[in-house]
């Protein structure tokens, strides 16, 4: 078992406190590898979700996805089954043509995407 001691590590600080402000923490491991997608992050003028071929509630599931939320958080905000919102993520990953939440993500902010406000 591997034990971390958070006490002097600013890296780790950032992170939770970036976490707990309701942020996405990524690795540096993963910016490193997805390193050519983040270099050509220029957002285009700001689209519509709706542009991409998204609904309204495949918005919403993405934009809670884009805050880091895992599913059974999305299925609570949202009030929905798990089932459908996992449906709803197929789409939104076909939609945006990526394979992940990551390259989600990282399709969003390249795209400009406009997305409705979730709390």
């Amino acid at each position: 078992m591997k034990v971390l001691v958070v006490d002097d590590h600013p890296l780790i600080r950032e992170a939770l406190r970036l976490v707990l402000s309701r942020g996405v923490y990524l690795p540096p491991q993963v910016l490193r590898q997805h390193a050519a997608a983040f270099a050509s992050l220029t957002p285009a003028s700001p689209s519509s979700f709706r542009d991409v071929g998204l609904t309204e509630r495949q918005a919403q599931v993405l934009a809670l996805l884009v805050q880091g939320k895992p599913n059974k958080l999305i299925c609570r905000d949202l009030h929905l089954a798990e089932g459908t919102v996992k449906i709803h993520i197929t789409a939104i990953l076909k939609a945006l043509q990526v394979t992940n939440r990551t390259q989600a993500v990282i399709a969003v902010s390249r795209l400009g995407l406009k997305l409705p406000t979730m709390h």
